[in-house]
């Protein structure tokens, strides 16, 4: 713009904001904040802009000191005239509220549980647990240290153990006794079925404490997870390779703390190796001298149908993402049922590989293609999964997981072509679409035969077409399948 927009501001010319694009808009909000003079700056322009751009001006005087009273009262308080929805508040924002005005801890206080929230890694804790410390708020530090919310409790001791270790015994009297619901407070009802920390946070907490020298809190909170969790995260805390950086930031290629915790794990190798929620099979692999050949032995006989095959299998993807022992119930559990008592590899992709379990096939998943929050319909133009579960990333993107499918023989190679026309018909007619081949696709066969009609995926099979009683053509990949109504779909790039 070629007049200068802070003069205009200040002297309380503000049409030409409304007439503003996004990139300046957003520079002009930079621009105000950041100049020496934005206290006379901010008094031209408020007066005209508060009613009609409320969202302009509390992006710009949200942190600013002298106009905390009006900002609280107009966006935040329970009559506000323009209440500002805390999703609207970044982490920037609130970090930039509570250092730069008496403002934000009001805010916070009013508003604590939802900052809280720890339904996904947000970057709100950081940002509160940081400023409770680096202000030596005790009050606030207190609350923190008993928080309801587990998680957050977790992600607050990890802070404390890694930066401010000192205080540990200052702020808890014993550590290890605050990682279930139970906080000790005056006045609390007890209960004999506390809450636990989630197994990876507490296991993950544990050896911190280790790391940190603090070994008698280590063995206290080992014993307890040992005792009252079926299955943690001890072992691959222990002995994976990870990334380690110091106080300094400084990334380490050797882990000071290596032999320590190698020590730690060959005190209790065979417990930790049954109770491993994802390190046992890289324990069966790596560090078999370790653990007694009983437990190897039941271990290799738990696993014996991936093993029977003239294909390498690589189950440590499973394993490492917390589903061996899933997977280990459900082979024994589609075994027993099973008439037939073949295994073995059945066939793979991309996705995933096939493993033949009796009457049944277990897949075990690598991906999918699509990232909707259902990946397929149950329709009878589907294999039936009797079950399922797929973990996914922030995105929503399915990176491993297992599916159980009836095992089908017959293959649709031979058949008549009309059939895969009638099949995509009646996906039509169903509402669906489908973005990958049914046949002769460059990752193998996507379609299979059910032994019988009567086996689709649907309340009453008799009501099926009778095409698909002559031939019943199912999708045995639950893969690529969205409303045909849809525009964009959540579907990889096959470069991904």
């Amino acid at each position: 713009m070629a007049f200068n927009t802070l003069e205009y501001l200040r002297d309380g010319n503000v049409d030409f904001v409304f007439r503003s694009i996004a990139y300046d808009y957003e520079h002009l909000i930079k621009s105000v904040r950041n100049a020496k003079n934005r206290i006379e700056i901010i008094n031209g322009f408020l007066p005209k802009l508060k009613e009609k751009l409320p969202s302009f001006c509390f992006a710009v005087i949200y942190d600013v000191p002298e106009f905390a009273d009006f900002v609280y009262n107009t966006y935040f308080a329970k009559d506000a005239e323009y209440v500002v929805e805390l999703k609207d508040i970044t982490p920037e924002m609130l970090n930039n509220l509570l250092n730069n005005t008496p403002l934000g801890l009001r805010v916070l206080y009013d508003n604590f549980d939802t900052f809280l929230s720890s339904n996904s890694d947000n970057d709100y804790i950081d940002i509160i647990i940081k400023y409770a410390f680096n202000s030596n708020n005790r009050e606030l530090i207190y609350k923190l240290s008993r928080y309801k919310d587990l998680h957050t409790r977790y992600r607050f001791m990890e802070y404390l153990i890694k930066n401010y270790s000192e205080q540990i015994d200052i702020i808890y009297d014993d550590i290890t006794k605050y990682t279930t619901s139970v906080t000790y407070e005056p006045l609390e009802q007890l209960t004999f079925l506390p809450r636990l920390m989630k197994p990876d946070d507490i296991s993950a907490l544990a050896v911190l404490l280790l790391n940190n020298n603090r070994e008698k809190d280590y063995k206290k909170i080992k014993e307890f997870i040992l005792k009252e969790y079926k299955y943690n995260y001890l072992a691959s805390e222990l002995l994976a390779d990870k990334i380690i950086i110091d106080s300094n930031n400084h990334l380490l290629l050797d882990d000071p703390n290596k032999k320590k915790k190698e020590k730690s794990f060959n005190e209790d190798a065979d417990a930790l190796f049954k109770t491993s929620a994802d390190y046992r099979y890289t324990l069966f692999l790596r560090h078999k001298a370790k653990i007694s050949k009983e437990l190897l032995n039941e271990f290799v006989h738990r696993i014996r149908f991936f093993l029977e095959s003239d294909k390498s299998c690589d189950l440590e993807p499973i394993y490492r993402n917390g589903l061996g022992n899933l997977l280990e119930e459900w082979a024994e559990k589609y075994m027993e049922i099973s008439k037939n008592k073949d295994c073995g590899f059945v066939g793979g992709g991309t996705t995933c590989d096939c493993y033949r379990i009796g009457d049944y096939v277990i897949k075990l998943v690598k991906g999918k293609w699509s990232y909707e929050d259902v990946i397929c319909p149950n329709l009878y133009l589907i294999a039936k999964n009797f079950e399922e579960i797929y973990l996914r990333d922030k995105k929503g993107i399915v990176y491993g997981g297992l599916e159980v499918q009836k095992y089908l023989s017959r293959k649709a190679t031979d058949i008549d072509p009309k059939y895969f026309r009638y099949f995509d018909l009646a996906l039509n007619r169903l509402g669906y679409k489908r973005t990958d081949t049914l046949t002769g696709g460059a990752c193998g066969e996507n379609t299979m035969l059910l032994d019988t009609y009567r086996d689709a995926d649907c309340p009453n099979p008799e009501k099926v077409p009778v095409w698909f009683r002559k031939c019943p053509l199912v999708l045995v990949d639950r893969d690529r399948i969205y409303s045909k109504n849809q525009i964009y779909i959540k579907e990889l790039r096959s470069n991904y």
